[in-house]
């Protein structure tokens, strides 16, 4: 990993820019299979394929003018399977024995039938990695008087309006070459292989505060996005988990 950290200021301003490239190499993911028309009702952990990953993350906030703050961060992640192992056949009494499987001859050789490679092939991506994130928020902070009048208790208290937005890219709940799920079909496997969508989240927020206490109105996902953030069949059924409806809040 390389990277930099800076502050400085321009036209009397303040401006901090953080920025590094990586990669990685990760050998031997470990991955879960369970297939019970193949291993019976076992779970079985093994060392599997190599990646690698390569990136660049950002962040940026300026104050743009007094009380105006502008933050934006962003990450872009590639990974790559770069190799294809095979299951290896361990057992000395089969006549595959230190061979790839490749298929299942479970009930005699008359009833084979294929195994796919549970590894998958050279360039999938790993699991849970969005290829790119993002996100942007604008604040403004500025004190409110009020001497005089009614409301004199509040004078000195700084006051806040606040917008942001988050987006994250499409991810995958599983790596290697596990089957892709389609609607309709019987669940029997873990394995099952889901994409979830790329989705944006956008946020809002107004308040004041003075001394030690402090009130705000607030908005969360204000378009009230519906994604799945993670899927699985881990219970033989599609299960998901989704991001929370719109919400319309206060804080005291």
């Amino acid at each position: 990993e390389l990277g930099f950290k800076s502050d400085w200021q321009l036209l009397h301003r303040y401006f901090q820019w953080n920025a590094a490239v990586y990669r990685e190499i990760w050998d031997n993911v470990q991955i879960n299979f369970f297939d019970p028309g193949l291993l019976g009702i076992l779970n079985v952990n093994e060392n599997g394929q190599n990646f690698r990953i390569n990136g660049v993350e950002t962040s940026f906030t300026a104050q743009i003018w007094r009380g105006l703050t502008f933050r934006a961060s962003s990450a872009w992640n590639s990974s790559e399977q770069t190799n294809s192992p095979m299951l290896i056949d361990n057992n000395p009494a089969s006549a595959g024995f230190g061979k790839p499987i490749t298929e299942n001859c479970g009930a005699g050789p008359t009833s084979c039938t294929p195994v796919v490679n549970p590894f998958g092939p050279r360039g999938t991506p790993t699991a849970d990695s969005p290829p790119v994130r993002y996100s942007l928020l604008l604040r403004y902070d500025f004190p409110v008087h009020f001497a005089g009048s009614s409301l004199a208790y509040l004078d000195g208290a700084v006051a806040h309006v606040q917008i942001g937005m988050m987006h994250e890219g499409h991810t995958f709940t599983q790596a290697g070459s596990n089957p892709q799920f389609v609607p309709g079909i019987v669940v029997s496997t873990q394995r099952l292989r889901f994409e979830n969508p790329a989705y944006s989240l956008y946020d809002a927020s107004m308040g004041v505060s003075k001394d030690h206490w402090s009130f705000s109105i607030y908005g969360e996902n204000l378009a009230n996005s519906n994604a799945a953030v993670f899927t699985s069949t881990d219970q033989f059924i599609v299960a998901q988990t989704p991001l929370r409806p719109r919400i319309i809040g206060a804080r005291f």
